[in-house]
C-alpha cells in the first residue's frame, strides 16, 4: 500500500505568523494532530503538533504562571521536518512514525505539500483490515516476503 492511497489531502497548513491561538483553533475543529506550516517562498517550513501548541501555557494549579512564549506557530513548530513521498510504502513510513513518535508527516511532491499521512489514516486501514500490524513490523525490521516482493 502507497502513501498516496491513505494520505489525507487536500492539505490545510498555516503560515509561521499564524498567532498559535487560531492554529490550535483549526486543530482543534478539524480534529488534527498536527499541522503543515508553509511559506510562499519556502513551501513547507515546519510542523507544529498539540504539544508545541500546548507547552507552557497553562497555568500550574497552584498559582503558578504559565510561561511567558510567543503567540505566533513559526516560534514553537519544529523546522525542517521529517516528510516522505506519495509513492512511499505506508508500512515503511509506519515504522518511521514510530521509530520517532512522529504523531503525522508531511507528503511532499517535486517540492510541493500534497497531502499528510496521519497515525488516524494508518489506524483506519487497520480497523478496515487493510493492513496489519504484521506487514509494519516485517517492514520495519527488514522481513520482507521475497515471494510477495
Amino acid at each position: 500500500m502507497k502513501v498516496r492511497d491513505i494520505m489525507s489531502h487536500p492539505v490545510v497548513s498555516v503560515r509561521p505568523d499564524t498567532p498559535v491561538s487560531e492554529a490550535a483553533s483549526l486543530m482543534v475543529e478539524r480534529g488534527f494532530s498536527s499541522m503543515p506550516i508553509e511559506d510562499d517562498a519556502e513551501g513547507l517550513v515546519g510542523i507544529v503538533g498539540e504539544a508545541d501548541l500546548v507547552r507552557g501555557r497553562i497555568p500550574a494549579q497552584d498559582g503558578g504562571t504559565a510561561a511567558a512564549h510567543a503567540g505566533r506557530v513559526g516560534d514553537v513548530m519544529t523546522r525542517s521536518p521529517m516528510t516522505c513521498e506519495p509513492g512511499a510504502d505506508v508500512a515503511d513510513v509506519v515504522g518511521t512514525m514510530l521509530d520517532h513518535r512522529l504523531r503525522a508527516v508531511p507528503v511532499v511532491e517535486g517540492g510541493r505539500l500534497v497531502g499528510m499521512l496521519a497515525r488516524r489514516d494508518v489506524l483506519r486501514c487497520v480497523a478496515q483490515g487493510e493492513l496489519t500490524s504484521a506487514e509494519v513490523w516485517r517492514h520495519r525490521f527488514g522481513l520482507v516476503d521475497h515471494e510477495r516482493g
